[in-house]
């Protein structure tokens, strides 16, 4: 793809590393962009980067959370004494939107395969 600008491919490049998203629809995101008042580029910039700051991992079950508890671990009306291991947040969102599932959970953060070399990561 040839492109009018080096912003532009570089932002292309950033943009297709997320999952899913080839050059086609990278440059179609770019530009949306272009197109969208500056301080709706800011905003959108400023909460992926607020966003990947500031979250933090539950200390009791590793889910992602605005605190050092999750929303989950912190209510009362959970069965505390119910626990789902899953391997990421995928997962628990998944199981959440069903509203079938009323325990806590255990988030592995992922699959440890020592033949694949994939070992413990710490979530430092």
């Amino acid at each position: 793809m040839i492109f009018p600008s080096k912003h532009i491919e570089d932002a292309v490049g950033e943009f297709t590393k997320l999952p899913g998203i080839g050059k086609k629809t990278a440059l179609r995101l770019v530009l949306h962009l272009l197109k969208q008042p500056l301080k709706d580029a800011e905003q959108f910039g400023s909460t992926i980067i607020k966003m990947r700051r500031e979250i933090k991992f539950c200390r009791n079950c590793h889910n992602v959370a605005d605190t050092d508890l999750c929303a989950i671990c912190l209510n009362p009306a959970r069965d505390h004494s119910l626990v789902c291991v899953v391997e990421t947040l995928r997962d628990v969102i998944a199981i959440e939107n069903t509203n079938q599932y009323n325990g806590i959970f255990h988030v592995l953060g992922g699959i440890i395969s020592p033949i694949d070399g994939v070992g413990p990561v710490s979530r430092t």
